[in-house]
């Protein structure tokens, strides 16, 4: 493989290109990390995940796609591809890249969330609380994956590898993944996860929107016990309550349609629970358990319906990235895949809000078809009016957006480009 070769491609796509400045963010990242300039004498870093950001953007489902395609980016110069399959895959199932990826994270999540707006700023009794929300897909597994499913006296998961993925609900974006290739229930990947020193679920005062997979009562009150961390689900009609007092609903338009607020005592738990019943703007009743009290009982319901933003972000994984599908076989090569997922809907939503929020353009197709649904009778949103002005933000990144970025990747980035070819997919649909 010619080396000199694949530094020119490399440096084409990226020297001050809209590539390159999407990624500017992870480079000022790696800097902060040690050994990211010995992983490789052939594909550095910086260009590793380029390349993953890349085939996201591009949506390629396929490796072979992916380096044929960087045989056109100079074409002439020569007959073989810049970047050999074996090369990129051996690359991708490196634990040792697996480990730089990781270190990268948190200096470049610092940076997202020190830029991009913070979506629950209008919630005071807050307090600047992380509010994260967590839930499982499901990934089709690789072609050279040979699965055994405990049918067939295996392990493997029949309905594919497990993503239990998490979401910051203030920054609008996923932070992190824990994957499973085993056959295992969500709440033991849940505690599988939690067993690591930077599990999310370890960070001090965090309230937690879950499903009602993940109900465990001795976890929950465990982490509150120890480091103030609260969560809000669905009730399961499954859990026995012992006994119940009821709590004073006070008169605020936040708690416009609960119909009861409840301290209860659990079977499973030694600590006391909270069972709100509340009816939605089009008359749906649903009941909501949580172990947080400071919180008033329509803010805890509106709170759980912002999990659905998790659900945006797979739809996007799965729809636009090329995330329904393994790359490799290993673990390591799964993590390195949805890590990189996890790094270009950071550097999609950086780089919008720089180039564009920054001037005060934001997704305004979105916001008003936001604005019609709060509004209509026929197909409107069970939010309460109340919280209408905190939905000044997008869940979904507009796919015709992040066609900006598949089909002008390579052009020179300028304000200029941005206001032209971006602009005008924020302001209407094309």
């Amino acid at each position: 493989m010619d080396t000199e070769r694949l530094t020119a491609v490399m440096d084409s796509l990226m020297n001050q290109t809209v590539l390159g400045e999407l990624l500017a963010p992870v480079t000022r990242a790696l800097a902060q990390v040690r050994g990211t300039n010995t992983v490789s004498r052939v594909l550095s870093m910086t260009d590793f995940i380029g390349l993953g950001v890349l085939r996201h953007l591009q949506g390629m489902r396929t490796l072979r796609e992916q380096v044929q395609s960087l045989l056109h980016c100079e074409p002439g110069t020569a007959q073989r591809v810049p970047l050999a399959r074996s090369t990129w895959s051996d690359a991708l199932s490196s634990r040792r890249r697996r480990a730089v990826l990781g270190a990268a994270m948190p200096p470049l999540l610092t940076e997202a969330r020190a830029v991009l707006p913070d979506r629950l700023a209008q919630f005071p009794a807050l307090q600047g609380r992380p509010v994260y929300a967590m839930d499982g897909t499901y990934q089709s597994e690789s072609a050279h994956y040979g699965r055994c499913t405990p049918r067939q006296g295996g392990t493997d998961n029949p309905k594919g590898h497990a993503l239990l993925s998490f979401y910051d609900v203030r920054l609008g974006c996923p932070t992190d993944v824990h994957v499973e290739t085993r056959s295992r229930h969500e709440i033991t990947l849940l505690r599988d996860y939690d067993q690591s020193a930077q599990a999310m679920t370890r960070d001090k005062g965090a309230l937690w929107l879950v499903d009602r997979a993940f109900i465990d009562a001795t976890f929950w009150d465990s982490r509150k016990k120890s480091l103030g961390v609260t969560m809000i689900t669905r009730m399961k009609s499954s859990l026995s309550v012992e006994s119940t007092e009821p709590l004073k609903v006070a008169d605020v338009p936040a708690n416009d349609g609960v119909l009861k607020d409840l301290r209860i005592t659990l079977l499973s738990s030694r600590q006391h629970w909270r069972l709100i019943t509340f009816r939605s703007r089009r008359g749906h009743v649903v009941e909501f358990l949580t172990n947080e009290f400071d919180l008033a009982p329509g803010v805890i319901a509106f709170l759980y319906s912002r999990r659905w933003e998790e659900e945006k972000c797979f739809d996007t994984w799965k729809n636009d990235f090329s995330l329904a599908k393994a790359w490799g076989a290993s673990v390591a090569a799964i993590e390195n895949q949805v890590h990189l997922a996890i790094v270009t809907s950071l550097l999609v939503a950086l780089l919008v809000h720089h180039r564009m929020g920054q001037h005060g353009i934001v997704d305004e197709k979105a916001l008003r078809k936001q604005a019609r649904r709060q509004t209509s009778k026929t197909d409107g949103t069970d939010r309460p009016d109340w919280s209408a002005p905190v939905f000044r933000y997008t869940s979904k990144v507009s796919r015709q957006v992040l066609r900006f970025f598949k089909h002008c990747f390579h052009k020179p980035a300028s304000q200029a480009l941005y206001e032209a070819q971006l602009r005008p997919l924020l302001l209407a649909y094309l």
